[in-house]
């Protein structure tokens, strides 16, 4: 009898241990499940989904689609219905460093275009895109400035190496190239169907654009002018050499400076004591007031550099310290967020627009330098 009770209880507790297991492997793969529903959702016949990898190409594709903030409606942009934008990095999000999600994965399944900066800004991801290139469906915007006679020696080069430097979008040259690259493509693989509609919204953009570009050169060459003045020397302080192409662009029109990143192009290369020491001394030397934090670096990679150069400039018997200032940063490899915003021809240019970040850049090294 006690061993029939036994056999009886040894049944239960299995049968419980297996509901138990069930709705364990049930509860975990919801999430799982929702996540490859939110990513394969059906779509209608004639949607068409565009991933791309950065804020920036974000930003391009938003304004050529005419997916704008109310502020910049008053430009008359016409808004494209049958587009679906995905983005895989998020704002603050080192694209040098990142490495493709599962989420990343089905969105990419699921699109009918991929667009990727390239020149190795997506240095983790190559795999990502692999089974894309095949398909005709990857299009890399800085391969296209390459393939043009007209803009590849724009291109910068990074130090003794033959790979690019890809931050292409502080060259406004190089980026409203971009802009019309992009459309073409988008016209190109039948993406858009509203030809008139993409037409409309690309000289709009490209104007603003344009606009920005002197806008830009005007404040830069105010900014210089007032540095030198007062016999000190034009230097940009950044974590990491994201800013050549923007150095590039000032020098052809007159307003150049000097960049002294402290890390290379990539920011999985670190710098030497030797460099911080050196490039504290010229610091101090030239009175710099200011070293600028990014968004998308760590917040105490410039520490190490601001104590060296408040010890070099206590042996040149000068006041005062290098300030890192509190509160604010340069966008270098994602753009900004919604919450700030800045005015440009009469619009309000949220900082997670690319004419926003830009005008924010301005901004803080004006503000941080004078």
């Amino acid at each position: 009898m006690k061993l029939l009770i036994n056999n009886k209880d040894k049944k239960i507790s299995f049968i419980a241990t297996l509901l138990i297991i069930g709705i364990t492997v049930l509860i975990l793969s919801i999430p799982i499940c929702a996540l490859f529903y939110r990513q394969f959702k059906p779509k209608s016949n004639d949607t068409k989904r565009i991933v791309v990898t950065t804020t920036m190409l974000q930003d391009l594709v938003n304004h050529l689609i005419g997916d704008v903030n109310e502020s910049e409606q008053l430009k008359n942009y016409q808004k494209i219905s049958n587009i679906e934008v995905k983005t895989l990095m998020g704002i603050g999000i080192d694209p040098h460093n990142y490495k493709t999600k599962l989420s990343d994965r089905a969105k990419i399944q699921e699109a009918d275009l991929v667009v990727v900066n390239g020149l190795n800004l997506e240095a983790k991801m190559p795999d990502a895109f692999a089974e894309f290139s095949q398909k005709d469906c990857l299009w890399n915007a800085g391969d296209k400035l390459k393939e043009d006679i007209n803009f590849k020696e724009e291109l910068l080069k990074k130090d003794y190496s033959e790979d690019y430097d890809p931050h292409i979008w502080f060259s406004p040259d190089l980026w409203i190239q971009t802009l019309q690259n992009l459309k073409d493509v988008l016209i190109a693989k039948n993406i858009v169907k509203e030809k008139a509609k993409l037409e409309t919204n690309f000289q709009i953009y490209n104007e603003v654009l344009t606009n920005l570009k002197t806008h830009i050169v005007k404040e830069m060459k105010d900014l210089k002018t007032n540095i030198e003045k007062q016999q000190n020397k034009f230097i940009i302080v950044t974590a990491h050499d994201a800013f050549s192409y923007w150095q590039q662009f000032c020098k052809k029109n007159h307003c150049s400076f000097d960049l002294e990143p402290i890390q290379g192009i990539s920011t999985q290369t670190e710098a030497s004591n030797n460099k911080i020491v050196t490039l504290a001394k010229k610091l101090a030397q030239h009175n710099v007031q200011a070293i600028f934090t990014e968004n998308s670096m760590p917040k105490n990679s410039l520490k190490s550099l601001k104590e060296e150069v408040d010890k070099q400039r206590q042996k040149l018997k000068m006041t005062g310290t290098i300030k890192i200032p509190d509160n604010v940063e340069l966008y270098s490899d994602s753009l900004g967020t919604n919450k700030h915003e800045e005015k440009f021809e009469d619009i309000f240019y949220k900082h997670s627009t690319y004419v926003g970040a830009f005008l924010n850049n301005i901004k803080i090294i004006k503000e941080n330098l004078l």
